[in-house]
């Protein structure tokens, strides 16, 4: 969006188009995002949080149980972080955590069949969800706003990292 064109999200005058450079409006506005993402996300669960729920998605992406770190780093957490919201999933009989039997060091995540139920539960929701969001919004426009979340992300990891990444899921 050009500073001149009109946000659809509605912005204080003190956000308004010349007020402020556009990449300090777009910061408010993937902040303000994230948050009603989560709230609404939250609405849409009976069993888990959005935090879980996510966790549990970044679980499901890998073809064999995956260790607690290549989940963390996936999601952008950290292990810690990661561990808690697992333990909890844990609880809820959504997944189960063994040692790897290769690596006592290295904690696995296994999914249950409460967990393929859970997901063909919500299948239906979340795409809707999805679809919601995306509305009338070129496919375009999400290509170029995917790469640019993903170079910020990259740059965010590079100069603030050092070695471990900020989020906290």
């Amino acid at each position: 969006m050009s500073g001149h064109e009109q946000s659809p999200v509605p912005l204080p005058d003190a956000m308004l188009p010349g007020q402020y450079e556009d990449r300090y409006v777009l910061f408010a506005l993937l902040n303000a995002l994230v948050n009603r993402i989560q709230a609404a996300g939250d609405a849409q669960f009976e069993e888990v949080t959005w935090k879980q729920w996510f966790a549990l998605l970044g679980v499901s992406v890998f073809p064999q149980p995956p260790g607690v770190q290549e989940v963390a780093a996936l999601i952008g957490t950290s292990h810690q972080n990661l561990k808690q919201l697992l333990l909890r999933l844990e609880k809820t009989g959504l997944v189960q955590l063994q040692k790897d039997p290769a690596d006592a060091r290295r904690t696995l995540i296994h999914t249950t069949p409460h967990t393929q139920a859970f997901e063909r539960k919500y299948r239906d929701q979340s795409g809707g969800f999805m679809q919601a969001i995306c509305e009338g919004i070129p496919q375009e426009d999400i290509a170029v706003t995917r790469r640019t979340v993903e170079h910020m992300n990259d740059n965010l990891r590079r100069a603030f990292s050092g070695g471990q990444d900020q989020e906290d899921v």
